[in-house]
């Protein structure tokens, strides 16, 4: 039972845990209801204060609170659904993004690998200049 007295109740007012009864009048025959467990007579004495409840009527209230619950729930749904797919674009701009680093890195690593043989070719010209000119001199 919600905090406005909806749907089923679990407690009598009196802190009991309610029953479910099947009415034996005969202006409600069969029908069930959630009352205080203690029996009629003292439910009769105490009406005021003990539970009381239709099971048809809980029944209306809980379908009721639970077509509000569902539609929550389906517009959460349908927000959650565009996050995801703002997510999942985000996600593919970041993977084409990262090939894109890749290619560059892949082209700036191969630059700096000829500029390196460029350089050894340089220094070892250097050091054969040196020699030579060490012996020639």
């Amino acid at each position: 039972m919600g905090d406005q007295g909806r749907g089923f109740p679990t407690r009598c007012r009196c802190g009991e845990a309610v029953r479910m009864v099947t009415s034996r009048t005969a202006k409600n025959p069969g029908r069930l209801f959630h009352s205080y467990p203690r029996g009629s007579e003292e439910l009769l004495q105490s009406r005021w204060y003990h539970t009381f409840k239709w099971t048809d009527e809980c029944m209306i209230e809980e379908i009721e609170d639970m077509k509000l619950k569902m539609n929550t729930v389906e517009e959460d749904s349908i927000t959650l659904q565009k996050s995801f797919n703002a997510c999942e674009s985000e996600v593919e701009t970041l993977q084409m993004e990262t090939r894109v680093c890749e290619a560059v890195i892949e082209k700036e690593i191969t630059e700096c690998k000829m500029e390196l043989r460029s350089l050894k070719n340089i220094i070892g010209c250097v050091v054969v200049m040196i020699f030579i000119y060490m012996f020639l001199f």
